[in-house]
């Protein structure tokens, strides 16, 4: 089965894009079944002349980039059980067992695909409460039915060893860090949904993991409890004299309180990250489709009182990341609640970040408000907008689809202040979405990766800030998180951890 990019994202893959799909999932595949090998179940954080030296799990366990390796080993586990699937289906009438004692042998059973071949694999990107299974038994997705053991729940011995070699390590640290975590209400803050969702809600979603889910719910029921009723938004960090604050990265936890809503049927989680969302987009998307990092309110009145600098050059600047946050943040409010005004303003902002990394050439600049020397980097900004498009793209084909099915039926309500049969603000498409996604991951390919397989971290010409230059231009691990969920989204074998 060859997966159809056209009939999840509404656009057509251009030619000879599949050839780099499959040799760039290839190198995937090498490169962190590698680095699994050497990092395992610590944390890694930032890569060092080709090495993660720090364990996270001991220097900062409450850290806001801890789940992204959990979610890497997850993404991973997925990734290969459905890569090894389809070698074996097209070797042996049928697939290979589970053997957890060949875990060893991981890199040898990775991937057989020839760079050259076309895309076999299906479709993963389901609404389920975990990851969507087809019922069709020649799909490759079908292998993760197998995932799931109906009589020991959330069980890893029922894995493939392929898939088992990432699986164990990203339940090792979900269980002995993140979770213990919880526990200290100082060392959590409105990052809990990358920490969750790439951890425990992936791993319940995946292996049917009742502890997992307990887990996350706990860590979304910390997240609604930094909810301001006053100023309606949820907290940012918390340091004193920072009760009022609220950031633009907060967006991308919100699934984890959707997800918490359906999970439960309780709607207070899903009530607390729309009325969030909507004091985001009243706040932080300027005009021009450029955003503010943070916005500060009056934490006893609600007062909005101003935009302090964040980790851009300076107050009213444009940092990259957040715009990228932005984009994807807000496309992923439009998929959970159906409101296109977060359509509208996922549009706006990847307007005009892509009008600005053009200028680079698809790399986007750590802020588009920076002098233009010394020139700085962040490559996360162009991993997150791809991602980001792609999720714009398939949000633009449901809108359209929604929308002609409510002409036909005369059922169109009004949105937003206006006729629900309008066009998005900034009328972009799917296929302008998909182009410039791809775009941005061959620059990031071309100038900015390190696929040296003896070598940790990926992703290089990272910047944590403009004002920290101790950290500007270095690998750092959730580039490599986005950069690899966008390549598996564009195969067909990523498990949807934003749901």
């Amino acid at each position: 089965m060859t997966f159809d990019v056209h009939s999840t994202f509404g656009a057509q893959l251009p030619d000879g894009e599949s050839t780099w799909i499959n040799k760039t999932t290839d190198r995937l595949v090498e490169k962190f079944a590698a680095e699994r090998e050497r990092v395992g179940a610590q944390i890694p954080y930032i890569a060092h002349d080709g090495r993660y030296e720090e364990n996270m799990a001991e220097v900062f366990p409450g850290w806001w980039v801890n789940g992204f390796w959990p979610g890497i080993l997850w993404q991973m586990a997925v990734a290969t059980a459905c890569l090894d699937r389809t070698s074996a289906a097209n070797t042996a009438p049928d697939p290979p067992t589970a053997d957890v004692s060949t875990v060893a042998n991981v890199n040898a059973t990775a991937n057989p695909h020839s760079s050259n071949a076309e895309p076999t694999t299906g479709m993963l990107f389901g609404r389920s409460e975990r990851v969507h299974v087809s019922d069709d038994p020649a799909d490759p997705k079908d292998l993760l039915a197998n995932l799931r053991d109906a009589n020991q729940p959330g069980s890893l011995a029922h894995l493939p060893s392929c898939s088992f070699a990432f699986a164990a390590p990203a339940r090792e640290i979900e269980e002995t860090v993140l979770y213990p975590v919880l526990a200290d209400y100082e060392r959590v803050d409105h990052d809990l949904g990358f920490v969750w969702l790439l951890s425990g809600v992936a791993d319940w979603r995946i292996t049917g993991s009742p502890t997992a889910r307990i887990h996350a719910l706990h860590a979304a029921t910390m997240l609604a409890g930094r909810f301001n009723p006053v100023g309606r938004f949820i907290r940012a960090w918390n340091e004193p004299g920072r009760e009022g604050w609220a950031i633009v990265d907060s967006l991308m936890n919100m699934p984890l309180l959707f997800w918490a809503s359906r999970e439960t049927n309780d709607p207070r989680f899903a009530a607390i990250a729309r009325t969030h969302a909507d004091t985001m987009l009243r706040t932080i998307v300027r005009p021009d489709g450029s955003c503010n990092h943070i916005v500060q309110f009056d934490p006893e009145t609600g007062e909005f009182v101003g935009a302090p600098a964040g980790q851009g050059y300076a107050e009213g600047s444009s940092w990259s990341r957040g715009q990228s946050w932005a984009i994807y943040g807000f496309a992923l409010m439009y998929r959970h609640t159906g409101d296109r005004r977060y359509l509208d303003a996922a549009c706006r902002v990847a307007r005009y970040f892509v009008e600005q990394v053009k200028v680079t050439g698809g790399l986007a600049r750590l802020d588009f408000r920076q002098p233009d020397e010394p020139l700085y980097y962040d490559a996360i900004a162009s991993c997150v907008a791809a991602d980001g498009l792609l999720e714009l793209a398939r949000a633009l084909k449901e809108y359209a689809e929604r929308q002609s099915e409510e002409r036909t039926t005369g059922t169109g309500e009004t949105a937003a202040g206006g006729d629900s049969t309008d066009e998005p603000a900034s009328a972009l498409t799917p296929d302008w979405c998909l182009a410039n996604a791809l775009t941005m991951l061959h620059a990031v390919d071309d100038r900015a990766c390190d696929w040296d397989a003896d070598r940790d971290g990926l992703v290089q010409l990272c910047s944590v800030e403009y004002h920290d230059p101790e950290r500007i231009h270095i690998p750092i691990v959730y580039a490599d998180y986005f950069f690899l969920e966008t390549v598996l989204r564009l195969k067909g074998i990523a498990a949807d951890l934003w749901w």
